[in-house]
């Protein structure tokens, strides 16, 4: 079951994530998204923050995005065994917007936009960057980057935190 929280509600999600599978090696951080796309940065940004922490399996960064079209082959080429925390952006109601849609499971990437991508994740938190209209595309490119930055930023110190990970910045 889907919860909405905010960044601390993220951070507390985490912690029990971490509580579970305790060693940072044996997870898998996910992060599905565009560097082409504003709000679907996300995933792309936070990536690249936790590769730069020191992460030891992060899939979808700045340089190699985990997007629509890689998804599949990144999801068959996950290591084998391994916990995985999906992060993704998406839309929802104009008062959620900057909270973080968590679920112990899978999250469906570009179900906002009307794609069928795999689900994905044994874990899984959704940004949302903006509010859901009728015209999902454009509410995606047009999400504030600053809001998009902030959020990666606020859930890569989640990550750190719960599994005391010591980064550049955390």
């Amino acid at each position: 079951m889907r919860r909405l929280v905010d960044a601390a509600g993220l951070a507390e999600f985490l912690a029990g994530v971490a509580a579970v599978v305790p060693d940072p090696d044996e997870i898998v951080m996910l992060c599905i998204g565009t560097d082409r796309s504003t709000g679907d940065a996300f995933g792309p940004l936070l990536g690249s923050r936790l590769a730069r922490d020191g992460w030891p399996h992060v899939c979808g960064t700045l340089r190699e995005p985990c997007d629509a079209d890689r998804l599949p082959d990144v999801l068959a080429g996950l290591p084998p065994g391994k916990t995985v925390i999906a992060f993704d952006a998406c839309l929802g109601s104009p008062a959620n917007v900057g909270r973080y849609s968590v679920a112990r499971g899978p999250l469906l990437p570009a179900e906002a936009v009307g794609k069928r991508l795999p689900e994905a994740g044994h874990y899984s938190a959704a940004a949302v960057v903006a509010a859901r209209t009728a015209k999902p595309y454009y509410a995606l490119l047009t999400a504030p980057l600053s809001l998009v930055v902030d959020m990666a930023e606020s859930a890569a110190a989640a990550a750190a935190a719960a599994w005391k990970i010591k980064g550049e910045r955390t």
